[in-house]
């Protein structure tokens, strides 16, 4: 089953954040590549993380892929073949631990993570079509190689970006896909495109499945959850932060006043938002919280 079907489904539950999971596990992320540096250092512990939100129940597991680009190895001395290979364990270890119990998705984090300077969640980056292409296709090619096909365009914070995976994908018709943009208030992408500019943009992309929000608060993604269902013609997904906000300068986490996630994601259930998970702060034990509440 994939994930046209899957969102015939009342409600379908995505798993959570990989990085600080895997750090909670107590595996060293202290590194240009963040948790994807695991695939190389310690697969295992990447298969445990996989294993872990499998077992809580969700539907949907991502890839350790996130900073994993080809540019992103190739930015700290790897060369492009075992770049390859680390990009094909990736997919192996999220395969071998859904077994037939959930839906594989390649995640292919934005051009900004593989800066490494924050700009990830601010949008202040300017490329080239051409530029955001190159790095999202080579990853993407890989992964489709290695049998994955639905792939999570996820934590983009920069109009231009999401119009360059627009172009891309028009080359990959048989592929699912999602966009997930990070938000810099409810009404606006982090780079301060107005949201509904960002959604008449995705509308129009014939294999994006589902459009959304991830690695943005509860409360930022709750007051711009009724803006995203009137106006986006894509199903909704939607998996915040748990709690924190990320300072990318002093590298911490810092406590936020955010409402309940498992009691907003209730709200967004009745509303018709069709995939709920959590991205950085939430764990397996929280998915499985959902899971329970959203299934009841």
């Amino acid at each position: 089953m994939q994930l046209r079907d899957k969102l015939q489904q009342d409600i379908v539950i995505l798993d959570g954040g990989f990085g600080t999971t895997v750090e909670q596990f107590g595996y060293d992320v202290k590194h240009e590549l963040w948790s994807s540096n695991l695939l190389q250092s310690n697969p295992e512990a990447v298969y445990k993380v996989h294993q872990a939100f499998v077992d809580s129940g969700a539907e949907i597991i991502l890839t350790n892929t996130y900073q994993a680009s080809v540019q992103s190895f190739l930015n700290i001395g790897i060369d492009r073949e075992a770049a390859r290979t680390y990009l094909e364990k990736a997919a192996e270890l999220a395969t071998r631990a859904v077994g037939n119990k959930a839906i594989v998705a390649g995640s292919l984090g934005p051009y900004g993570a593989m800066l490494g300077n924050g700009s990830e969640y601010t949008g202040d980056y300017k490329e080239t079509e051409a530029d955001y292409i190159k790095y999202h296709k080579e990853r993407l090619d890989i992964l489709l190689e290695a049998s994955v096909n639905v792939f999570a365009f996820e934590t983009i914070p920069n109009i231009e970006e999401i119009k360059a995976v627009k172009t891309l994908l028009r080359d990959y018709p048989s592929i699912e896909a999602w966009i997930s943009v990070t938000l810099k208030d409810s009404n606006h992408l982090s780079d301060g495109t107005p949201i509904e500019e960002v959604i008449r943009v995705v509308n129009v992309i014939d294999n994006v499945v589902a459009f959304g929000v991830n690695c943005t608060s509860v409360n930022v993604i709750d007051g711009a959850a009724d803006k995203l269902i009137s106006l986006s013609d894509k199903p909704l997904i939607l998996y915040p932060n748990g709690g924190r906000k990320y300072d990318a300068v002093k590298k911490i986490w810092i406590d936020q006043h955010d409402e309940s996630f498992v009691e907003a994601a209730v709200k967004w259930k009745a509303k018709g938002v069709k995939i709920i998970g959590g991205c950085c702060q939430v764990g397996p034990e929280e998915i499985s919280e959902l899971v329970r509440t959203l299934r009841t």
